[in-house]
């Protein structure tokens, strides 16, 4: 996908609808389970991230996990119509939140307008690198200190990874997809040093996260 695509996601209220609710069901619970988990932990670790920026946002279906404790959530999409969840999301939560339609890649906001950028389940969809780095330099700009990407290691255990797709008729592009080294250049690139890469379960499990601070 190229940011062009991205830009057009979600924005009709059945294709929102139907996302909403992706992960509250099947297997995708697990997926849930694991990534605020490790979500959590990441941002127990960073005490002087006051606010954070989520983006793409989606439902809101990190907002607790994020908003602890007592941290402010900007929650930004490209579709006002998955954000509408994400509002309705919060109505039942005690976070300080406030809401945006925005593009990762043109944010609306002032240089490290936020202590810190969390963005989950984007940036593997961006296969071009150049557009890649178009948005994480984005997020350098309106971030004081702290970045979190997902990243998903497709090239671990990829033989593995690409006969199960094949047994269920799919043929994914695994070769398009980074490296943990050749991300780990990209976001030195565009002025980040890692802090940590962490896992969201056992090490054939692809995703893990990006912690990054600004160099």
């Amino acid at each position: 996908m190229r940011i062009e695509s991205y830009r057009g996601r979600l924005q009709s209220a059945t294709e929102a609808e139907k996302y909403a609710t992706r992960f509250e069901r099947g297997s995708r619970q697990g997926i849930d389970r694991r990534e605020q988990r490790a979500v959590r932990r990441i941002f127990s670790e960073l005490p002087d991230c006051h606010s954070v920026l989520d983006v793409p946002s989606g439902a809101g279906r990190f907002l607790a996990a994020l908003g602890e404790p007592g941290r402010r959530v900007i929650e930004a999409d490209v579709a006002n119509e998955i954000l509408a969840f994400a509002k309705a999301r919060s109505a039942g939560l005690r976070v300080r939140s406030v809401f945006l339609q925005a593009d990762a890649a043109r944010l609306p906001l002032a240089d490290a307008a936020v202590d810190g950028v969390f963005s989950n389940r984007l940036l593997h969809h961006i296969v071009a690198a150049e557009q890649r780095a178009v948005i994480l330099r984005e997020f350098h700009r309106v971030s004081r200190r702290y970045v979190v990407v997902s990243f998903f290691d497709y090239h671990a255990f990829g033989a593995v990874r690409r006969l199960l797709k094949s047994l269920k008729g799919r043929k994914p592009r695994y070769d398009l997809q980074p490296t943990v080294e050749q991300f780990q250049a990209e976001v030195a690139a565009c002025g980040f040093r890692v802090r940590a890469l962490v896992p969201t379960g056992p090490v054939w499990v692809a995703q893990k996260y990006f912690v990054l601070e600004k160099g």
